[in-house]
Order: C-alpha cells, then sequence, then structure tokens
C-alpha cells in the first residue's frame, strides 16, 4: 500500500524510534498551514512497512505530544491496516494557535523538510497568531449544541463527535479549553441575525420588507439566504434573435461568492452580522472590518487568500462551503469589474446589479404609471375607495358627483389596470386599492 509523497501536509517516518521528529514535522506544518499528519510504519517513498503497536502505544504518543508540543494540540491519533495485515499510525493535528514548538523549538514547513523558524519568520507568526479572534473570544454560551453542524459535516464524509478533541481540531474551544465565538456562531442557537433588507425604490427611503435570518447555525442561515435570492433570480427570455436566449436577473456565482465571503471574512468579535439590501436595480452585501491589514487591493482582486478568521475557514472549507483556491474575487471581477467593490469606513460593499425588473418592482411601475393616467373622475373614484374601501358604489357615485353606470365604468378599468381589488362578497366584501 503507497500513501504517496511528502509534502508540505504530510511526513513518514518507519518506526517509532522516530518519533520526535515525526512530531517536530507536526509543529512544522501547523505552523505553516495549520494542519498536518505523520504516518509511522511508511517508508519515505510512501509503501507501508508496518510497525509493531503495544496496548500503551498510542497512549505514548498522545503523552508525548502533550509534553512537548506547546500551545497544546488535541491529535487524532489512529491504528490502521493495511491490505496485507500491516500496522501502522496516523497521527493527524490541526490548530491556528500559532507559533507551535517542539521541546522549546520552532519550526517551519519547507516542500518536505522542517526547518528552524528564523527571527523573522517567528515575528511574522507572533504578529498574526492573534489575529484570529473568533478562535480566542470566549462564547457567551458554555453549553452549546451542535446538531446541524454535526449533520452538515456528517453529509460531506466527516463524523463529528462531542470531544474535546474534535473541538479543538476544528476551532471550537480557545487555549483556556472553553468554548469560543466560532462555537458560538455554529452552535443550534445563538443571537446572530443575518438580515435581507428590501427597499422600493433605489435608495433608503422606503423600507418594504425586513427578513431575518438567524438564531441557529451559522452555515444553516447563510444557506436560507442563498436559498431567497435562488427563488428571485428569475430567467428573462429573449426571443428577438434566432437563438433562444435566457438572461438570469443575475449572476447568482457571483452573489453567493460574494455572500460566502462576507460572512467568512467579517468582524464577528462584536457579533455584527453581514446583511443585504435589495433595491430595484441592485443587491448590496455588506460586511464589517474592512481588507486584511496585510493584504492591498490589487491581491484581493487577484484572489490572494489572507483569512481573517482562519479556524471559521476550516468549518466553512470541511462544510463545502468554500475552498482556499482563491477563485471567488476573480468570480466576481471578472463578471462585474472592480467598480463593484467598495472599502469604506470598515465596511467592504459588492454590489450587484440587477439585469432587468423583479416582477414586483415592474407590477409597482406599472401602478405608478397608471395612476398617473387616470381621469379626473378615475382619480376621484380611486381616492373615495383608497380612504374607505368599505363604501358602496352608489355612496362612492354621490361623493364624487356623478352616475351609478359611470362609477361601475370606472371601478371595472381600474380592476382591469391591476390597482383596484374587490375582497370578499359581493354584499359585504370591501375595496382594496394599490
Amino acid at each position: 500500500m503507497n500513501l504517496g509523497i511528502e509534502n508540505e501536509y504530510q511526513e513518514f517516518k518507519e518506526g517509532l524510534g522516530q518519533l520526535d521528529k515525526g512530531l517536530k514535522s507536526i509543529v512544522a506544518m501547523l505552523n505553516k498551514h495549520g494542519q498536518g499528519t505523520v504516518y509511522y510504519g511508511v517508508k519515505d517513498d510512501g509503501n507501508v512497512c508496518g510497525i509493531s503497536i503495544g496496548k500503551n502505544t498510542l497512549m505514548d504518543i498522545r503523552n508525548r505530544i502533550r509534553d512537548k508540543i506547546e500551545p497544546r494540540i488535541y491529535a487524532d491519533i489512529q491504528e490502521l491496516i493495511d491490505e496485507t495485515d500491516r500496522k501502522y499510525i496516523k497521527v493527524f493535528a490541526r490548530g491556528y494557535d500559532i507559533p507551535y514548538s517542539f521541546d522549546g523549538r520552532y519550526y517551519i514547513r519547507n516542500v518536505s523538510a522542517d526547518e528552524h523558524a528564523s527571527n523573522e519568520i517567528l515575528r511574522r507568526m507572533l504578529s498574526t497568531s492573534d489575529s484570529d479572534i473568533l478562535r480566542q473570544k470566549s462564547s457567551p454560551n458554555q453549553n452549546p449544541t451542535f446538531n446541524s453542524l454535526f449533520a452538515i459535516l456528517a453529509g460531506n464524509g466527516i463524523h463529528p463527535s462531542a470531544t474535546r478533541e474534535f473541538y479543538s481540531n476544528y476551532g471550537l474551544i480557545n487555549r483556556n479549553g472553553k468554548f469560543n465565538m466560532n462555537a458560538y456562531l455554529l452552535s443550534d442557537r445563538n443571537s446572530i441575525s443575518l438580515k435581507v433588507i428590501t427597499f422600493e425604490g433605489t435608495d433608503k427611503s422606503v423600507m418594504s420588507k425586513r427578513t431575518e435570518y438567524g438564531g441557529k447555525c451559522l452555515l444553516i442561515s447563510i444557506s436560507e439566504v442563498m436559498q431567497f435570492f435562488e427563488t428571485i433570480n428569475i430567467m428573462k427570455v429573449n426571443l428577438n434573435n434566432t437563438i433562444r436566449e435566457e438572461l438570469p436577473l443575475f449572476d447568482f456565482p457571483s452573489f453567493r461568492e460574494a455572500w460566502i465571503n462576507a460572512c467568512l471574512h467579517n468582524d464577528w468579535k462584536n457579533e455584527v452580522a453581514p446583511s443585504i439590501y435589495l433595491f430595484d436595480d441592485r443587491i448590496e452585501i455588506v460586511s464589517y472590518g474592512g481588507l486584511p491589514f496585510s493584504l492591498s487591493k490589487e491581491g484581493f482582486y487577484q484572489g490572494t487568500s489572507v483569512p481573517v478568521n482562519k479556524s471559521l475557514l476550516t468549518i466553512f472549507m470541511a462544510a463545502k462551503y468554500a475552498e482556499q483556491s482563491g477563485h471567488g474575487i476573480p468570480t466576481i471581477v471578472e463578471k462585474y469589474g472592480k467598480e463593484v467593490f467598495s472599502f469604506d469606513d470598515g465596511m467592504l460593499k459588492v454590489t450587484i446589479p440587477l439585469a432587468f425588473d423583479r416582477p414586483d418592482v415592474a407590477t409597482r411601475k406599472n401602478i405608478v404609471l397608471y395612476k398617473n393616467g387616470l381621469t379626473e373622475n378615475q382619480k376621484k373614484v380611486y381616492d373615495a375607495l383608497s380612504h374607505d374601501g368599505n363604501l358602496s358604489l352608489q355612496n362612492v357615485a354621490d361623493k364624487v358627483g356623478i352616475s351609478l353606470g359611470a362609477t361601475k365604468k370606472i371601478c371595472a378599468k381600474l380592476q382591469n389596470l391591476g390597482i383596484l381589488e374587490r375582497v370578499g362578497s359581493r354584499k359585504k366584501g370591501q375595496w382594496i386599492t394599490k
């Protein structure tokens, strides 16, 4: 059985006589990528050679990790058997409390080698290690449940467990062993609310609807918002050309990338969530915190990945909500250009234009046009019923000063225009104006 090649994420050791060298590799990989795997009982070429494993071997490895690696990590240690019954051991660790040390020394992974971290590299690691605020800040709820998160991970082939090792590996507890803000965001109950606010027109003067998605696992809330925007992303068919063309209201892949990035890179330390504003002509996705200090705008547009919430990224990647390929921003830039991004007052806003009017917007605009085109008597009838929808048509005729027959014709016209509706029975119903 062959396990591949040594690289910046995995190391092979033939026997447990090289235990410390393997653990040093774990530290080097953690400092470089936040995760790493070492196999014992595997040759340098990746072929399993097998080792003898006693009843206390795995515990001895765990104890050695506890004694030699700082800050403490909780590794996943497994005894495995290949197809020829040769036993070998897999040690996997994940962590972002950088920098990690082995026996008081710091290492960094370079291809398949573990090199001493220079003072410059160490300073850089120290300067960024506290930026993952979500990992360090304690959750306001220290008794969370993770049913939704566990279900999502299980659906992606990961088998979570309510253990300290799992919580540590996936960045849900801080160095003091307490549940952190990652855990709070991803727990089944929290006070986080993602808002989608719809306005009439192209400014914020008239709000028509406010919907909140929250109080639950952040991943679920994110999905609910995306489902809403999928439902409104209707297609417009163009039959003017010889080839049938279907034009979506907006490019959903670009929206998805913008929304996931807003939630992933948001400054969550004050529990202020990203928001989406829906106008007649555009969608605005707003997150807080702006660009990471070390990331230029050009690097941002090119897809350079500098995750603000490193441990939250681990969960997003495991749940298949995100990947670290850096293609998200270039996808948006290619479709809409750099001008859709704005960076103001610690906020990052992505503005996605809409290709045509939504049906509700078109209806509202038509109603305005119809109202503006009404005759004087039609306006009087409309105004009378707007003031009191319970009036009989005879009452309306008397108020306006026209015949009952003329009033009936006007009401029929207003109904055909879609700006007047009769609700209920003929005798007990009422008139509704739009």
